[in-house]
């Protein structure tokens, strides 16, 4: 049952950045990112878990973002993430930049009814820029949502991969390119997103970006130095909580049109929702 609409709160909420996991596979994934980024997952990482949170919660929608490791995981996620897809669950599919015809797995995706991909360059080592993806993002244009991994982990890495400058670079490339770039355009590289991204016509979601990480203040100039109309909320469940991340939006002093804008109306147009 959704939960009654406080005062201020918006009419929906789109998560554009949730992960879960087949069932039969959830508590090891879950163990073994628990122990890479020592971060405890805050519920079930499975289909089930999620709608339980959501309902929890008041979200509507949320996109599931797989990642595929290794090329040949990339069309059996895509399979399953075609079987979760549904009214409430707008699954994404995965690719990787050493699969043999990835614009051949673009049209696939299409034909699955899957309305984006999730690029997580730091786990697939790869630069967003790299060559090898150009097939991708050429079939991808106008017809896919990218959502890239930009910035450090939460368990700091030596070297980064997924750079707002490399990110950046894909966007000059390929301008009718589609992308979201997660965690507020690099997470905990604020400095290069303001350089490389902000003002850019690419979207930003706003997952996992807690107070330690970046301040309520920080948080909204960067919105507003941005547009919040290219800005969409996201959490990263199960690393993060939907309702503690809705209510930091609305204490954060955007206006409320920003936080219909950034909870659900630029999902929606995005992902082609029937939400009103």
């Amino acid at each position: 049952m959704r939960p009654e609409v406080s005062e201020g709160r918006p009419r929906h909420v789109v998560d554009f950045h949730t992960h879960a996991f087949p069932e039969k596979v959830a508590a090891r994934a879950a163990a073994s990112l628990t122990r890479d980024y020592e971060v405890e997952v805050v519920a079930e990482p499975t289909i089930p878990g999620l709608l339980r949170v959501m309902g929890e919660c008041g979200v509507d929608v949320s996109v599931v973002a797989p990642v595929a490791t290794r090329a040949d995981q990339v069309r059996s996620i895509n399979d399953w993430a075609a079987g979760v897809n549904g009214d409430r669950i707008a699954a994404f599919g995965a690719l990787h930049p050493e699969l043999d015809d990835l614009a051949g797995e673009v049209e696939r995706i299409l034909t699955l009814g899957l309305r984006g991909v999730k690029l997580q360059p730091n786990f697939q080592q790869f630069s967003p820029d790299d060559e090898r993806m150009w097939p991708a993002y050429e079939a991808a244009e106008g017809r896919l949502v990218v959502l890239f991994h930009s910035g450090q982990e939460i368990r700091a890495l030596d070297r980064v991969h997924a750079t707002p400058a490399a990110v950046a670079q894909v966007h000059q490339r390929f301008p009718r390119l589609v992308m979201v770039v997660a965690h507020m355009g690099g997470y905990q590289m604020w400095q290069e997103v303001r350089r490389d991204l902000v003002g850019r016509a690419v979207y930003f979601d706003t997952s996992y970006c807690h107070e330690t990480d970046l301040g309520d203040e920080e948080f909204a100039e960067m919105v507003r130095a941005h547009g919040a109309d290219r800005v969409v909320f996201g959490t990263d469940f199960p690393w993060a909580h939907p309702g503690r991340d809705v209510a930091r939006l609305m204490r954060i002093g955007l206006e409320p049109r920003e936080v219909e804008a950034i909870a659900w109306e630029n999902a929606r147009d995005l992902l082609g929702l029937g939400l009103t």
